[in-house]
């Protein structure tokens, strides 16, 4: 089976994080199954772990994402991998991946 780089999706939802450098909010953008781009106000170091909660407008509740590892860092802007998520998280964000893939969760 061939091996492909998971698909991303360009988004812009509200975000909020938390860790050992205290907490912040942004903007998530470049969204995928496995991590995510974060525009933020705040400085992270590569390496720190923190804990994520994805604002999504068409959602009661936001995404949370247990525990996510800063992969890069350029300015405000600093991107995750995630690391630990439940289960019913991790299918409600394949699920909004597939339908933002298809066009169906516009964000206005």
């Amino acid at each position: 089976m061939e091996q492909r780089r998971e698909r991303r999706v360009q988004v812009q939802y509200p975000i909020s994080f938390e860790g050992n450098q205290g907490v912040g909010k942004g903007k998530l953008f470049n969204l995928s199954l496995g991590g995510c781009g974060i525009e933020s106000g705040i400085h992270v170091q590569i390496g720190a772990t923190v804990t994520l909660r994805v604002y999504v407008p068409t959602h009661k509740e936001p995404i949370h994402i247990g525990r996510a590892g800063v992969t890069w860092s350029a300015g405000q802007d600093f991107g995750v991998e995630f690391a630990d998520m439940d289960s019913k998280e991790k299918e409600r964000l394949q699920k909004l991946i597939a339908d933002l893939q298809e066009g169906k969760s516009n964000i206005h």
